[in-house]
């Protein structure tokens, strides 16, 4: 997992903001330090070489508790083949 930020901020739609290292993919799950499934990529904003990004929290997460916490994101990894080493 590759941490993408702190959880600064939530906006008047209920999504919570981070202050990335990066930028992710869009609808790429973030999950917390614990590996529980936070939400997903819902928007990146903001300059680029410190971008913000929007995410869109489960249903059942509490987002005041997200305050101030670490996210991540699943590296992904590549798929097909690869280059034989003959």
């Amino acid at each position: 997992m590759r941490l993408l930020g702190v959880v600064q901020d939530i906006s008047h739609d209920g999504k919570l903001i981070v202050k990335a290292r990066f930028a992710p993919e869009a609808r790429q799950i973030v999950r917390d330090n614990l590996k529980a499934e936070v939400g997903r990529v819902s928007k990146v904003f903001g300059p680029v070489r410190s971008p913000y990004v929007a995410i869109d929290p489960r249903k059942d997460l509490k987002t005041l508790a997200a305050l101030g916490k670490e996210v991540y994101v699943q590296q992904e990894r590549e798929h097909g083949k690869g280059k034989r080493g003959d």
